[in-house]
């Protein structure tokens, strides 16, 4: 049976919840019912961006406990609608904004384990997340350390020169994100740079376009500079791909200004335009963002992070 559940907020329309003997075994979301209001996404492209994230997290070794996710066509009420399945995520106790993670960092790692907190905010880091808020967070277990479930992954991997919109507003400012990162994260992130080519071929076979496959690969490689070569805590790293709150949100972020560089240097035609709000953005001469030399581009942003992160950070550190 398929039984339609209503959602209070959110940008994915209705929801329905599938299910066998009367037990909740997955969540599926239309496509017709995402409403995405980011520049850099158009409403229809969320549901492969769901199975994206979670091949993403798999190749990794699932270690940010993303539910398996797949495209799916479903009859409701003899309409066939396309859209994502999620698998149903037991053991839950509710969402993180239903919780106070606490502000002392001994007594937040006994609520959430640094380990884990770390396996969240790398992978939102990696797929350009766009949308992790309190509210697509599960935590996980009554037992402490709680694991955490992150769903609703449709707002992530925009094309390449589109990153200014980042959200990791759940995480930003958990005390197990303000210290160096721990072993266990340097070896995953050490795993996922190692596995990205495979990743990519992944989220080719999807149908994902490659403008937004790139954009999984220079984040892979941000965060692998920073956090493997560089030590940089995790919430420190994630501020340089945000824009500042101070500026109105309209001056490109530390990662953006990167992207434009590495893209003029690979010869390919970019530049920095106001749109009618007067919110900087960067704009691709050709329209698609396709046919930039990317081992030319990657190369220039691995030289850029490991020369100009530790600087970079110093800045944002300061009062």
């Amino acid at each position: 049976t398929v039984q339609e559940v209503k959602i209070d907020a959110g940008q994915t329309g209705n929801v329905y919840a599938l299910e066998v003997g009367g037990r909740k075994i997955a969540v599926f979301k239309p496509i017709e019912g995402e409403k995405f209001n980011r520049k850099s996404l158009d409403a229809g492209s969320g549901a492969i961006r769901e199975e994206a994230v979670y091949l993403v997290d798999r190749l990794a070794g699932s270690q940010a406990g993303v539910p398996v996710t797949s495209r799916a066509t479903i009859t409701v009420d003899s309409e066939e609608l396309a859209g994502s399945v999620q698998g149903f995520v037991e053991d839950v106790i509710g969402f993180i904004e239903d919780f106070a993670m606490p502000r002392n960092l001994e007594r937040a790692c006994e609520f959430v384990s640094q380990e884990a907190a770390e396996a969240l905010a790398v992978l939102d880091m990696r797929v350009f997340n766009m949308d992790r808020h309190s509210g697509n967070l599960l935590l996980m277990r009554t037992g402490k350390p709680h694991g955490l479930g992150p769903i609703d992954h449709g707002c992530c991997l925009p094309r390449w020169w589109q990153l200014s919109e980042a959200i990791f507003d759940a995480w930003l400012s958990w005390p197990q994100l303000q210290c160096p990162p721990c072993e266990a994260t340097r070896e995953l992130v050490t795993l996922a740079n190692n596995r990205l080519a495979d990743s990519c071929t992944m989220l080719e076979e999807t149908g994902l376009e490659a403008t937004a496959i790139l954009t999984l690969r220079l984040c892979t490689l941000f965060v692998f500079v920073g956090i493997v070569e560089l030590g940089i805590p995790c919430a420190q790293l994630s501020q340089l791909m945000l824009r500042d709150e101070e500026s109105g949100f309209q001056e490109p972020s530390w990662l953006e200004n990167c992207i434009l560089s590495a893209a003029l240097a690979a010869g390919f035609g970019c530049r920095v335009a106001e749109d009618e709000y007067g919110d900087k953005e960067l704009v691709v001469d050709n329209g698609t963002g396709e046919g930039l030399d990317e081992v030319v581009f990657l190369d220039h942003l691995k030289a850029s992070f490991r020369t100009e992160l530790p600087s970079a950070i110093a800045n944002s550190s300061q009062p």
